[in-house]
């Protein structure tokens, strides 16, 4: 069983590499021809890579015992909620296109995106990505590295959304105000 509850961590780490691997493989694709973009704030980009890389080593460092039925159970729950994460962060991510920036812009040349996930949330990849390392500490039964979700990638994830907010805010001014009316900054139906 233990060996199972391995192959299962193993393969939570490989979905959680999967948005890493995109967004660094698209990152330095753009089009010549996009309009100028304003940037954001980039203290809450750095706030949360800094989050992100205390809870990788906590991660791993802290894991949990592989035996027994609650570590297989836990195992298989947070694999499974690293896999929805992961799905939402690359459905979000091919709807964004080119409108997509790992630092955050708006741009009036690629628009502002309210079809697929963003017609129900405005940051569905904060969202996924939140479910994946939520999914990686459960599989990993990993309590520090929870505990580094809840109060330092979750919050950094909130921070970046608002960043976000202000910047396409103030890029699409009416049409984004309305957007807001009709949609959840990121849990559908709740927040």
């Amino acid at each position: 069983m233990s060996t199972l509850v391995v192959v299962l961590r193993v393969a939570s780490l490989l979905v959680f590499a999967g948005p890493m691997v995109l967004a660094i493989a698209r990152h330095g694709r753009r089009p010549g021809n996009r309009a100028p973009q304003t940037a954001g704030d980039l203290a809450p980009l750095a706030a949360n890579l800094a989050a992100v890389g205390v809870y990788v080593p906590s991660l791993l460092a802290f894991s949990g015992s592989t035996a027994g039925p609650t570590a297989l159970l836990l195992a298989c729950s947070g694999l499974l909620l690293a896999v929805a994460g992961v799905a939402l962060v690359v459905r979000s991510r091919a709807e964004l296109g080119p409108a997509w920036s790992f630092a955050p812009r708006a741009d009036r040349g690629t628009g502002l995106v309210t079809t697929g996930p963003y017609r129900l949330v405005r940051h569905p990849i904060y969202l996924g990505l939140a479910l994946l390392v939520t999914g990686e500490a459960l599989a990993f039964r990993s309590w520090p590295a929870l505990v580094i979700v809840l109060f330092g990638v979750v919050p950094t994830f909130a921070w970046r959304a608002r960043t976000e907010e202000t910047l396409l805010s103030r890029t699409f001014g009416e049409r984004y105000a309305a957007y807001r009316l009709r949609s959840k900054l990121i849990i559908p139906y709740v927040l």
